[in-house]
């Protein structure tokens, strides 16, 4: 593993390498069902297509907690955390003193997924945060969203921050992002592979279920009479650039889920942002890699004027 400086661009930029390579998912079946379905149902009625769509693509799936998160889950004090949509978010914590940190997983992921930062972190003196967003991992619920993880960010720092620093992964990332336009959630912020474009969700989501154009305009106009605002509204572009909190922004270049592109417009329109790219380990592995969570504590416990 090797780290190099790479000053091809106005913010800072570091590479970190990595030998391993990215495996090409797998369609399950179910998923190629419902492409069917949904594109049979598009070609006869967008509207009903498009509603459709917008409950799945609200609906995230909950995949098996692995054992070595429950593991480290064993070893903290778990808590809750109020829920502005209702009920209560699940969160655990680490560290008896110090100053907040909060770990703040992506879509369909859990706050255990960033658990590899949690012992550095303590080891420096932080008390380290995480939770589960609405409908995910352990928290309750069915519908999720970028605005349902916003205001979990929000209703978490309310609870216990302001924070330290923020890290971040893919949608959570973004939700930081717009989350800290008001009021920063930390002094710090870190973003691993996140996006700056939901609409590239919509696209993807609608290349998944097989939905015609019409269709997918449908599923994206209704989106926007939920939340009241469009997908540009949030683009990283609008946001970032009127932010004031240090940003270390992570992001590999062979991600297939978030391309590179994201990360990399992300620290260009985000004043001082440094960008750390990495090679060969893809949309998930980069939250586990020791040179990556080595950056990452390092970014966090700098001082105030670094």
């Amino acid at each position: 593993m090797t780290i190099e400086n790479a000053l091809s661009s106005p913010q800072k930029s570091t590479t970190v390498r990595a030998n391993s390579r990215t495996a090409t998912p797998r369609v399950p079946l179910a998923a190629r069902v419902i492409r069917l379905s949904l594109g049979a149902l598009s070609a006869v009625s967008p509207d009903a297509a498009g509603l459709a769509a917008e409950r799945l693509f609200m609906h995230p799936r909950r995949h098996a907690r692995p054992d070595h998160e429950w593991a480290l889950l064993s070893s903290a004090r778990m808590f809750s955390i109020p829920n502005p949509d209702g009920g209560a978010l699940t969160a655990w914590e680490w560290g008896d003193d110090g100053e907040p940190v909060l770990l703040m997983h992506g879509w369909e992921g859990r706050g255990a997924q960033l658990g590899s930062l949690v012992a550095p972190l303590v080891a420096r003196g932080f008390r380290v945060l995480t939770l589960d967003a609405p409908a995910h991992g352990s928290s309750p619920g069915f519908l999720s969203s970028f605005f349902h993880f916003a205001r979990a960010l929000e209703s978490a720092k309310t609870e216990v921050g302001p924070f330290r620093a923020v890290i971040a992964h893919s949608l959570g990332g973004a939700a930081a992002a717009w989350a800290s336009q008001s009021s920063a959630l930390g002094e710090r912020l870190v973003m691993i592979a996140a996006p700056t474009d939901l609409r590239d969700a919509t696209e993807e989501a609608a290349q998944m279920l097989g939905l015609r154009r019409d269709a997918r305009e449908r599923m994206e106009a209704r989106l926007t009479r939920r939340f009241g605002m469009t997908l540009d509204d949030v683009h990283a572009a609008r946001v970032a650039p009127q932010m004031t909190a240090p940003l270390l922004v992570v992001h590999d270049e062979n991600d297939r889920e978030v391309p590179i592109a994201s990360g990399e417009l992300l620290a260009r329109v985000w004043p001082g942002a440094e960008l750390v790219k990495t090679r060969g380990l893809g949309h998930r592995r980069i939250l586990k890699d020791p040179a990556v969570i080595g950056r990452i504590v390092s970014f966090v416990a700098a001082p105030a004027s670094a």
